[in-house]
């Protein structure tokens, strides 16, 4: 499969453009206090032509869970249901450093990320991290929250391509727990 940078994509985030468009797929979210439970994320990329990618992500409750995430999964057979988060932001390539290290023509370029998310629950982050080909690895830098937003000290997220899916997983360190697994699944590209 072919690949083609959307157009009108900046140069800056050329190292991202694998991203945009929109994925949709099952996921599961289990963490202490919580317990499993199964569900369907969509996430946007796209760029407004600035320097930086926009993103959206919805996560619902899912009302039909496939058995497991192995093998293949009908997302359009998906049934929402009720929101249990969204969250909005902007993910960046801020210009390299003068001194920043050259990688061997054989290995996959390591590109800066800054990632700014706000959620709807009184949370506003800062994730710093790196993309590395078809990979991205992010770990919180800042978290505020407002008075009434629970207690979330840090999290790292991993995004990775494969097989033309876009695996994600998510952990977290929050309501007085260390950082663990909260969440993770795959989503398909729509068209």
């Amino acid at each position: 499969m072919s690949f083609t940078i959307p157009e009108g994509l900046p140069p800056e985030v050329y190292p991202l453009a694998w991203l945009v468009g929109t994925w949709r797929g099952p996921g599961f979210i289990d963490y202490p206090g919580i317990g499993e439970r199964p569900v369907l994320v969509e996430a946007h990329f796209s760029s407004d032509g600035g320097p930086y990618l926009l993103y959206t992500a919805t996560t619902w409750e899912l009302t039909n869970p496939p058995a497991s995430l192995e093998g293949d999964i009908d997302v359009a057979s998906l049934q929402a249901g009720q929101v249990w988060t969204s969250e909005s932001g902007y993910w960046r390539v801020p210009p390299p450093a003068e001194d920043a290290p050259t990688t061997p023509d054989d290995q996959p370029a390591r590109t800066e990320l800054e990632v700014l998310l706000a959620e709807p629950s009184g949370h506003v982050s800062v994730y710093l991290g790196v993309a590395q080909g078809p990979r991205i690895q992010l770990a919180t830098d800042l978290i505020a929250r407002t008075a009434t937003g629970a207690e979330m000290t840090a999290a790292q997220r991993m995004y990775g391509l494969v097989h033309s899916e876009l695996m994600w997983a998510t952990d977290l360190a929050a309501f007085g727990h260390e950082m663990q697994s909260y969440s993770s699944g795959r989503m398909q590209r729509q068209e």
